[in-house]
């Protein structure tokens, strides 16, 4: 019944990421459609609109059944009294913090550089992830493990599959 009771819990993300996905599907009509040789009917608007219209959807399904466990919790006099919204977002910090982590990788990439930030989101992310009381036993392989996935991953998309990478401020990616 405790999961019942958490219906902030769905109504919350369910906006937050409706939001998101209102965000991203409004910039998909800045992508240039690339003209190929022959017509078909998917241009590259095609997975982002996939994509979009999915969170939405889900996104929307979290409202609803947030909704419904709200009225059934309000049919049967069982409201949680006292839970705050904080409290309630407390509970799923490590999402709030990757969303956030995630939003500033996103947002460092081009003026710090693809391997630094990847370095630094991986280890933050790990540690994230991770019990804070198991921070200091985790700390030297989390930050290996965050060094080895950055590089990797530059090998991998820039020098195999030839995909350019935000350089930064130091020029790593050329």
């Amino acid at each position: 019944m405790k999961k019942d009771k958490q219906y902030k819990l769905d109504i919350i993300p369910g906006i937050i990421i409706a939001i998101f996905a209102i965000f991203y599907m409004s910039k998909i009509s800045g992508i240039r459609v690339f003209k190929s040789l022959g017509a078909t009917p998917l241009t590259n608007h095609f997975i982002p609109w996939l994509w979009g219209g999915s969170m939405l959807a889900l996104s929307l399904w979290l409202i609803i059944r947030g909704i419904l466990k709200y009225r059934k919790l309000k049919a049967l006099n069982a409201l949680p009294e006292g839970e705050s919204l904080f409290a309630a977002l407390w509970e799923k910090r490590e999402v709030i913090f990757s969303f956030i982590a995630l939003a500033l990788y996103v947002g460092f990439m081009d003026s710090i550089g693809f391997v630094i930030t990847t370095c630094i989101y991986t280890f933050v992310q790990i540690l994230i992830l991770t019990p804070v009381n198991k921070w200091g036993k985790n700390f030297i392989p989390a930050l290996i493990t965050a060094i080895i996935a950055g590089f990797l991953l530059f090998y991998i998309f820039r020098v195999m599959l030839n995909v350019l990478l935000p350089v930064g401020i130091f020029g790593f990616g050329l």
